[in-house]
């Protein structure tokens, strides 16, 4: 099912340079936790969310995210397949891509690399260390 969660809190301000960003993650609470921690960051942020690959793929036919966080686990399609599949669209080829997981190992790690993505993230054990980690990389 296409879910595409947005909050948008500059309704009455104008916001020059609004930020995207699309998390990809078959985990609900995922959402909500990263929500929260870009809440923290940037309210005028546009926070978007998919529960698949193919969710990704059809927000991305629309939506041009300046960033990009994917769950390496996930059912069906996996991360770095997406990854893949991201990458192959030219109009977003640009974007920065974070993996996003709950372990890593070095292998995983250069594969994301080599597959296009910038980083290789550690999913935080709170939303203060998400909100920390992720307010180095969007803001």
């Amino acid at each position: 099912m296409y879910q595409k969660k947005s909050f948008d809190t500059t309704a009455e301000s104008v916001e020059p340079a609004q930020k995207t960003i699309l998390l990809v993650d078959d985990d609900e609470d995922e959402h909500e936790i990263f929500l929260s921690a870009l809440k923290h960051i940037d309210k005028s942020c546009k926070f978007l969310s998919a529960g698949s690959c193919d969710e990704a793929l059809k927000i991305v036919k629309h939506v041009e995210p300046d960033y990009i966080f994917i769950d390496v686990n996930m059912p069906r399609t996996n991360g770095m397949v997406c990854l893949d599949e991201i990458k192959k669209i030219s109009k977003i080829a640009h974007v920065p891509v974070y993996m996003y997981s709950t372990g890593m190992n070095a292998q995983d790690d250069q594969k994301a690399r080599q597959l296009g993505a910038v980083d290789y993230i550690i999913k935080p054990n709170s939303i203060p260390m998400l909100t920390g980690l992720l307010k180095k990389i969007v803001v």
